[in-house]
């Protein structure tokens, strides 16, 4: 019963593209069709696709299968639909071929004009195709000049091996594909950097993305031709540009860099208290202690006692290397009886950013100078009771000049150690600060491996061979 019903369904819409089909024929035959014409047929081909393919999974689902099955039964006909002797007549096929194609893709038997469903088209043709609205408008494209792609850049650099968005100096040419390309035909142009300007004027163009691709930019614009909303092929154009660039906003890591922050911020308006008063509990020569009073989100009063080191005044520690790849490790009096050894490090004075501090610090302590120094990272120090931070900067390629230079209450000597040196302090916890650890996994996290020497580049830490380096 369901096999039936299906198949008089199918016959049913069947014959409506049909005759829908030929009505098109017929109009596209005595007029200019509007981009407005054209898009309404392009969407209801589309619909008919969308019908037609639904009830040819099912009838092929319900379809009585049985032994008796061979190759002979496949010509069996399942359905047949009779047609007009001037079906198509109206169109407007340059050679006879063109036509015998048009109609085998509607499945239409040249010779008797009939349209035929076999159990072989229902075997292996189970997905319905619609035929290209173009074809049945007499050649009125419904996309009369090209829509291109711009895929990205070939450029000079070893990394890149297709298209790419890399250093706009580097460029040689720019790759552009037909949007309507298949993906099997080679409809792709390489334009050379110095005539990119002149190819796109007066076209139409359709950037990618570094996190949307032009497979990605045809699938939508296929998916805005059928969008009802759009009166004019420009208007789907508009709306892919736009679901372009909000797609690769919400792939990229800014976005989900928001998200992250937007998280953790709604957290901390849970818990965040207002500030009521503060009253300083003691003051010295280089520490004061305060107590601040705070009204939380559930009315609670509550008291924290905090530290202020030397005014307030942020710090920073400085891993210095040599130019013969050695590590400076500073030594002090800090715990009594206690090895303790660190990175150079002070705090940061009034009107000196981390990097001249750390350029002070470094020279103060050792007598080692650095032009060669960027900041890699900064943390509070205690977050608890202390509101001051700590920066981490790597100063490279380090030169002795004068005899260190230690004024005031300090007491320090240095050393130079290797690399394996300096992992074997920190595993024995001779290198004990938190701070002076945190410094230490944050040099060997941004590096791939153990074998390492350390560049400034783009404000990035890179890693270097000895003998060339590699970025």
């Amino acid at each position: 019963m369901n096999y039936e019903l299906n198949k008089n369904e199918f016959e049913k819409i069947k014959r409506e593209e049909l005759e829908y089909i030929d009505s098109i024929a017929q109009i596209s035959s005595n007029k200019i069709l509007s981009e407005t014409e054209k898009l309404e047929i392009y969407r209801t081909l589309n619909s008919y696709k969308i019908k037609l393919n639904e009830i040819l999974k099912k009838l092929w689902s319900v379809f009585p299968r049985d032994d008796s099955l061979t190759k002979e039964n496949l010509k069996d006909v399942i359905i047949e639909i009779d047609l007009p002797k001037d079906y198509l007549s109206l169109l407007n096929f340059q050679y006879d071929e063109q036509k015998k194609y048009v109609l085998e893709k509607l499945w239409i038997d040249a010779e008797s004009l009939k349209f035929k469903l076999t159990l072989y088209n229902l075997m292996r043709c189970r997905e319905y195709w619609s035929i290209n609205s173009d074809t049945i408008q007499n050649n009125q494209k419904l996309i009369e000049e090209p829509i291109y792609i711009f895929s990205g850049y070939y450029d000079a650099s070893e990394e890149c091996y297709g298209p790419c968005f890399g250093d706009p100096d580097n460029y040689l040419y720019g790759i552009y594909e037909n949007i309507r390309n298949n993906g099997y035909s080679n409809d792709k142009k390489e334009i050379p950097k110095k005539d990119i300007d002149k190819f796109e004027k007066d076209k139409i163009i359709i950037y990618s993305k570094r996190y949307v691709h032009s497979h990605e930019i045809r699938r939508i614009f296929e998916e805005e031709l059928l969008n009802a909303e759009n009166k004019k092929l420009n208007d789907c154009v508009v709306q892919t540009k736009n679901r372009i660039e909000k797609l690769n906003y919400i792939r990229s890591p800014e976005y989900k860099e928001k998200i992250l922050l937007d998280r953790i911020n709604e957290l901390y308006k849970k818990v965040k208290g207002k500030f009521i008063q503060k009253e300083v509990l003691y003051s010295g020569n280089f520490l004061q202690i305060l107590r601040e009073t705070y009204r939380l989100p559930n009315e609670n009063i509550v008291s924290k006692e905090k530290i202020i080191k030397n005014a307030g005044k942020d710090s920073v520690i400085v891993i210095a290397i040599t130019q013969d790849k050695e590590y400076i490790i500073t030594i002090q009096n800090r715990i009594n009886d206690k090895l303790i050894a660190e990175f150079p490090s002070g705090y940061i004075e009034n009107n000196e950013d981390p990097i001249e501090a750390a350029k002070r610090e470094l020279k103060e302590e050792t007598g080692y100078i650095s032009d060669d120094l960027f900041l890699v990272d900064e943390a509070y120090t205690s977050p608890g009771t202390d509101n001051s931070k700590t920066y981490i900067v790597i100063a490279n390629n380090c030169i002795k000049t004068n005899e260190k230079n230690i004024t005031g209450t300090e007491l320090i000597d240095y050393g130079l150690f290797s690399e394996k040196e300096l992992e074997y302090l920190i595993n024995k916890n001779i290198i004990n600060g938190a701070m002076n650890k945190l410094a230490y996994y944050n040099l060997i996290n941004n590096v791939d491996d153990c074998n390492i020497t350390y560049a400034n580049s783009n404000k990035k830490i890179y890693k270097k061979s000895r003998e060339k380096r590699i970025h």
